[in-house]
Order: structure tokens, then sequence, then C-alpha cells
């Protein structure tokens, strides 16, 4: 989830009037709300601004977003600011003021808790929930629950499946399975990933499997435990041990993700997998045509130029046998975070649109944008979704 807490804050008083904690506590609410105005208020008077200036403050491993209504402050403790949070802080603003709006002037019990939990949910829950997300339904989750329609949602499903699946089984429409398991989540009776897709990557993280996880599991994706290296997309993996139901298959990687066998690579080393696999692809092409030794310089004259501003290009190698590779210490540091998708996503961007411009140079606009688009269909078949990420476009000349 991309929240951790909620909170609504009256502006004149400091008071706390509702909030939710999504995952585990976070902050004591009270607490919290006197920082917040007492924040805003100080940098009010420091900018001697009519409108109030202080929109977010950083911890250490969060970030506090704020937004303004016209009595009540509302905040959001998240992993990172977005405009969307931000869209939706307001949206939730605006709901409360204009259902609580008495509460501006006298302070009364009008149930908000119970009142304004379909809202919170509807703005923060139920959007990111697909029919193609996936349902992990928590041990003993019947003490989560006490929902009627919830728990009996809960004792009919499988305990991993996909909302589109649940409602299969159940013969409902999936809209209501989906409303359904965003009151589960709610009552955090279960917990919600995005669904296994043929082109994500996986590592193996227990190459023998837990103590009877092969009685649960086919043999063949057993196997394919030595082939999710981290670079190598779910599509091909499937291919290699020949597996016959590739929708099967991902079911299955979704119960060995549940027993921590195999994990989802890192966003910034999904992007390094993508784009040097793009990369291998282009220098094939281009050695097919204008040959080995011409390809290689291209390469090395493109990353030396590009390596001035993305320094860690020098670790994307191109040896004599016409093999990208990627350094250890790259691939570490996109497996540790320490250095973001975005700033990668433009590093590499930025070196194929130099080797496309190289390209041009060798065999005319025409021939290298025919190279470009074979490239990208062949990525399409590789990761039919992700391919996209990269902003083909932009790399044309």
């Amino acid at each position: 989830m991309e929240i951790n807490s909620l909170y609504i804050i009256k502006r004149d008083t400091g008071i706390c009037m509702y909030h939710n904690d999504f995952q585990e506590e976070v902050f004591d609410p009270q607490l919290l709300s006197s920082f917040v105005v007492a924040m805003t208020t100080f940098f009010d008077e420091v900018t001697r601004s009519s409108k109030p200036q202080a929109r977010a403050f950083e911890g250490a491993d969060y970030t506090l977003i704020v937004e303004f209504g016209e009595w009540t402050v509302g905040a959001v403790s998240a992993d990172k600011e977005s405009q969307r949070l931000r869209e939706k802080l307001k949206s939730v603003i605006a709901k409360f003021e204009n259902q609580f709006s008495l509460l501006r002037w006298v302070d009364l019990d009008l149930a908000i808790y119970t009142r304004f939990e379909r809202h919170v949910i509807e703005e923060f829950i139920r959007d990111q929930i697909e029919p193609d997300s996936q349902i992990v339904v928590k041990p003993h989750w019947e003490f989560y629950t006490k929902n009627p329609d919830v728990v009996s949602f809960l004792r009919l499903v499988p305990t991993i499946c996909t909302v589109k699946d649940a409602a299969d089984f159940l013969e409902m429409p999936v809209e209501i399975a989906l409303n359904l398991t965003a009151e589960a989540l709610w009552d955090k009776a279960i917990t919600v990933k995005a669904a296994i897709r043929a082109d994500d990557i996986y590592e193996a993280t227990a190459l023998t499997g837990s103590r009877g996880s092969t009685e649960e599991v086919p043999p063949e994706v057993t196997r394919v435990l030595s082939q999710l290296d981290g670079e190598t997309p779910l599509t091909i993996a499937a291919e290699r041990v020949k597996t016959a139901d590739l929708k099967r298959f991902l079911r299955n990687i979704a119960v060995l993700a549940e027993k921590h066998e195999v994990e989802l690579v890192s966003p910034a080393q999904a992007v390094v997998v993508l784009f040097s696999s793009a990369l291998q692809e282009l220098m094939d092409r281009c050695a097919k045509i204008l040959g080995r030794r011409v390809t290689h310089r291209m390469f090395f004259d493109s990353r030396e130029t590009q390596a001035q501003v993305y320094p860690w290009l020098a670790f994307v190698d191109f040896d004599e046998s016409l093999d990208v590779e990627i350094k250890s210490s790259l691939m570490s540091a996109a497996g540790k975070r320490k250095i973001t998708p975005e700033i990668l996503n433009d590093g590499f961007r930025t070196f194929l649109h130099s080797i496309m411009r190289n390209i041009r140079s060798y065999v005319g606009a025409k021939p290298a944008n025919t190279i470009l688009e074979r490239t990208r269909q062949e990525m399409g078949k590789q990761f039919p979704r992700r391919h996209l990420d990269i902003e083909w476009e932009l790399l044309s000349v």
C-alpha cells in the first residue's frame, strides 16, 4: 500500500478528528496533529503568507504530505510524495468538511469513524485493487474482521487467488468481488499484491525449497528455481522448463513467493534488466549489418560520451563476443536501491539514443529506424507489458 496513515485535523484547535493506520501504527495521532498545526503556523508566520505554505515534512523513512481545507488540515504518511496522493488527500478533506460541517462550530459525537469509513475505502483502498490483483488470506483471518459479508467471502475463496478467480469461483460479478476485497483489506484480514505477470523478474531465495513446498507445486516449478536469477523474465523461464500452462505456472510462482522462496527484484534492477536486454537486441541487429568491429566501436564511443553525465554507464560493458554485460557493482547498487529507477531510465534512454544516432550515420535514418522497430517488436515478445516502459518514440532518428 502506498500510504501508511491518514489524519484529518481541526486547524484552530490542533485536535485530530479522524485517523486511520493502514499498516502498523506510525505516530500518536494527537501528537502528530499538534506538530502539523504548530509547524504550518510557524512557516506561515515566517513567510508572512495568508495562505498555508508548508506542504510536506520528510523523515528518515517516510514523507508526511499535508493539504489544507477551509477549516481542516489533512495529512498522510507515505513512503514518498506524489501528485496522485495529494489529489486523493484533497478529495478526502473536501468530503469530510462537507459531511461533518457542523464540527467547524461545535464539538459533537457524530460517529465520524463509522460514517466516514466508506469514503476512505473508496479513495485509498478500492482503487488499488484490480481484477488480476492477488488476494492472500491471512492465517486466523477471522480474528481481524466481523463484517458478515467479508466473513462469508473469505470462508469460500482459496487462500491465494486473484480477485477475478474469486469472483468466478463464487459466481458473482467481479465488481462485487472487488468491493468485498477492499473491505477485507480494510479490516486487515488479507493482503493484496499486484498480480504476477509474465514479464516480471524474480530471483530465487531458496534453491532447495521449504519443507513441504514440493508437495504443493509441480516439479517444473521447483526446477525453475535455478532459472530465476534476477535477470530472466518469467516468460523465458517458463519456456526453458517447457511448461504447458503459463497461467498455472504463474499461480505456482505466487505460491513460491508467498513461501519466500522467490522474490520480485527491485524496480531499479528491473529497469537494468529491461534496458540491457533491449541494448543486447539492438547490438545483435547492428552487428549483422555493420559487422563486429564497427558495432563494438560504436558502443564504446557512445558509452564514453554518455558516461560523462551518467558515470554508472561505465559498468555496462560489451565484450568481444558482442555480449552486453552488466557489472555486478551496478546490479548490486540497483538491487539495494542505491540508484533510482528514474535515473537508470534516463541514462539508458540517452545511451540508446546516442547509439541510434551513430547507426544513422552509417546506414541512414530509415534503415536505423527499421532496426529500432524490429528491436521493439522482439522486446515485446520477451516483455509483453514492460517493454512499453521504454520510450521508443524518443529513440527514433
